[in-house]
């Protein structure tokens, strides 16, 4: 026979609270490591956390699946940097990076774009060039109108030679190295290299001309007001970029009629002339070049300022890249080696462009520019600038170069990097904050409600016990992180789950207050409280899911723990709380109104009840 309404059986209800309890714990201790202990964000045990942000041309959303395609690129990247228990992970159009220790560094390069593209150069001029040569050079450097070196001169700067060719590296602008461009195994020259005899002379000031100011009309114009105004879209500044330092009249042509069209140099002066070269800012086209139109350029050194023509060879057309100390010099290369078609086009495009410079583009810079002096058909080495490339910088060209370009451009909108002290420190004050929380309400509980107090303690116990079995396996199921911001919903879970027992023990008061017992009230406090408590708890859950829906980074892990700690509180409340009273109710000693905390309840209510008897009735009594 079922009980009344309210009666409960309190020892099957604890009973399936502890199997529960033994279920989870004994997931905790089975699998994974086998140890209890929670996952912690890089707020508590140390390390590196880079928020990067998807941003498009058009200032639009990026798709689901280009987002979904990045961060499987990056998870990649981040996976061969050898760093054990980093994560990737989607938070809008963001892809958060977190890299647990003290190696996290690396984690602020692995959303680099990766868009490696082989254009020719058109023009090339140091970047503090103030004056224009008006006539063309002795040397027969490449003019920034498309015109070929003349025939017979010598290479222009930063030549490099086919390993194995015996041919000299012509000076360098500026005293600066010249880069290498050369071929591991084999080389089939083209043509004859510059003698040693004769070794080229360089006239870098003269390679194009010195840019000269836009004027506000124009789109370089445009482009540069956009820049130093703060408050532009990043769509508009994308837009106006691709007008300047894109425009086809940047490189030579082909007329209706076959005739040769010479580029503008106009607009190369105004192109130039936007490019500050500062490596400490985000170029906006980074992502966003298209490969078909010529580019205005910077060198990856800040040495140079280049005008580029089209893409001729993109970067996917890679099949390993790899980083080796240089053999003939100084610092480190990377080792690159193509996929059948993209080594075609490369041994046909040096073959047909001996003595002329050929760019290696990287998110818009310039990473080398060397001149090609023979066929290549093998592997080929870049270098980097002045001194080549250090060794960290050469092993990240590689990995980002080895595992893909990404489908989207990003920005840094949050790097954060925390020792593992401070971590530890941290740790210890929300341990410390969630402490006092919890004195605090124990003390409340004992003075106010005495015996019920007692079991609300004990069921705020239990629920910490749920609550931290929880942690530990979503930690291993779902790669959860306990962080501050997850701490801050516990403590303020704490106010919500004791709520539930005032409600529930206040709405008891009540029915004593009327003139029932302990133990007849409990039942009828049960039913009419449980409803309220219900609705107090799924207004506090959907808050915090629509807190973990609209917010992003840390504040979700506030809005996720705070969410579950609201669903384990009705679990422990019908479980735990409710069961315990029933029994209190059903105990002699537990039920005195000395111990309960009712006993002023049931003697104003007693009053009550003696001020609701008629005066002639009590008079007949007596």
């Amino acid at each position: 026979m079922a009980p009344p309404v309210g009666q409960i059986r309190p020892g099957r209800y604890l009973a399936f609270f502890v199997a529960i309890v033994a279920v989870l714990y004994a997931l905790v201790f089975a699998t994974g490591d086998h140890k209890a202990t929670p996952k912690l964000g890089i707020d508590l045990q140390g390390g590196t956390r880079v928020a990067l942000t998807a941003r498009t041309a058009t200032g639009e959303a990026p798709s689901k699946e280009s987002l979904a395609l990045s961060r499987e690129i990056i998870e990649t990247r981040v996976n061969h940097t050898g760093v054990a228990g980093a994560e990737v992970v989607l938070d809008g159009n963001n892809i958060v990076i977190t890299v647990p220790g003290e190696n996290g560094e690396r984690a602020k390069d692995l959303g680099q774009t990766a868009q490696l593209r082989f254009r020719p150069v058109i023009g090339a001029i140091p970047v503090g060039a103030q004056a224009q040569q008006q006539t063309p050079p002795a040397d027969g450097s490449v003019q920034p109108s498309g015109t070929q070196p003349t025939s017979g001169a010598p290479a222009p700067p930063a030549t490099s030679a086919p390993a194995g060719s015996g041919a000299p590296t012509s000076g360098a602008p500026q005293g600066r190295p010249a880069p290498a461009l050369a071929q591991q195994q084999t080389t089939t020259p083209s043509a004859p290299p510059a003698t040693s005899g004769a070794p080229a002379t360089s006239a870098p000031a003269a390679s194009a001309p010195a840019p000269a100011p836009a004027t506000a009309d124009t789109a370089c114009g445009k482009y540069g007001a956009l820049l130093a105004d703060q408050k532009a879209k990043q769509s508009d500044v994308i837009a106006a970029a691709q007008k300047c330092r894109q425009d086809p009249k940047l490189a030579g042509s082909k007329g209706p009629d076959g005739a040769d069209v010479p580029a503008d140099q106009a607009l190369q002066q105004a192109a130039l002339a936007t490019l500050d070269c500062d490596p400490t800012k985000k170029d906006p086209l980074v992502g966003n070049d298209d490969p078909k139109l010529p580019l205005a350029a910077c060198d990856q050194d800040a040495g140079e300022k280049f005008i580029l023509g089209p893409s001729f060879l993109e970067g996917t057309e890679i099949s390993n890249a790899a980083a080796s100390p240089d053999p003939t010099g100084v610092g480190y290369v990377v080792t690159l080696d193509f996929k059948s078609g993209g080594s075609k086009t490369w041994s046909e495009y040096t073959a047909s462009h001996v003595n002329e410079r050929a760019a290696f583009v990287l998110d818009t810079q310039v990473v080398s520019a060397p001149t090609i002096q023979g066929v290549i058909t093998g592997a080929t080495q870049i270098t980097g600038g002045q001194g080549g490339f250090k060794q960290a910088e050469a092993q990240k060209l590689a990995q980002v170069l080895k595992f893909g370009s990404l489908p989207l451009s990003f920005e840094a909108s949050e790097a954060e990097t925390v020792s593992a002290t401070l971590g530890l420190a941290s740790l210890e004050a929300g341990l410390i904050a969630g402490g006092i929380g919890l004195l605090l309400v124990f003390l409340y509980c004992l003075v106010y409600y005495r015996l019920l107090g007692l079991q609300m303690i004990l069921s705020l116990v239990l629920s910490a016990v749920v609550v931290y079995a929880f942690l530990v396996l979503l930690g291993r199921w779902i790669g959860f992180t306990l962080d501050l911001a997850g701490i801050a919903g516990f403590i303020v879970a704490i106010g919500i789950t004791a709520d539930s027992f005032v409600i529930f023990f206040e709405r008891l008061k009540d029915e004593v207050r009327e003139g029932r017992t302990f133990r007849s009230a409990v039942p009828r406090a049960w039913v009419r409280s449980r409803r309220t408590i219900l609705s107090a708890d799924a207004v506090s859950f959907l808050a915090a899911a629509v807190l973990y829906v609209l917010a992003v980074g840390q504040v979700r892990g506030f809005a996720f723990t705070l969410g579950m700690s609201t669903v384990l509180d009705l679990v422990v409340v019908f479980l735990v709380t409710h069961p315990l009273v029933a029994l209190s109710a059903k105990s002699k000693f537990l039920s005195h109104p000395k111990y309960s905390g009712l006993g002023s309840v049931q003697r104003l209510a007693a009053t009550q009840r003696a001020a609701r008897v008629p005066a002639g009735t009590a008079a007949k009594e007596v």
